[in-house]
């Protein structure tokens, strides 16, 4: 069963964090693509008791911090988009001020590629996260 894209638009836009825009944040650590592979793997895999250990200070507070709302997200995933079967491109892009890895990958059960992105703070924590469609990926500042 093929699902259409629209279904998917997962309702975190106004939860990605982002930071003035005024000055880049400083480049995450080196091993953050080993890093943010983690953190979709575990998205991917329903451990949310794992996303939650890895949250910045300043995500513990909100929805982030919430067990539920990392379940509920990669249950989401499975159920609208499927099994990832082909990671098309991995890379750190600059949005708002802020190092986002994207990682775009095809799924079973989507028509489009997927489009998932972290904001990692500059130790590596996480602050952001962003599901859609590659066709409504948001501007990058570069």
């Amino acid at each position: 069963m093929l699902v259409h894209r629209r279904l998917l638009l997962l309702p975190l836009a106004g939860l990605l964090a982002s930071a003035p825009p005024a000055a880049a944040q400083a480049p995450v650590p080196v091993d953050s693509l080993a890093l943010a592979r983690q953190y979709t793997g575990w998205l991917y895999a329903g451990q949310a008791d794992s996303l939650l250990a890895h949250l910045s200070d300043q995500s513990k507070g909100g929805e982030f911090g919430r067990l539920d709302f990392w379940t509920r997200h990669g249950d989401m995933i499975a159920e609208r988009a499927g099994m990832e079967f082909e990671v098309l491109d991995e890379s750190w892009k600059l949005r708002n001020g802020r190092w986002q890895y994207w990682r775009t990958a095809r799924f079973s059960s989507m028509d489009e590629p997927l489009l998932v992105r972290w904001v990692l703070d500059a130790t590596g924590h996480i602050d952001g996260l962003g599901l859609g469609p590659l066709s409504q990926a948001p501007p990058t500042d570069n």
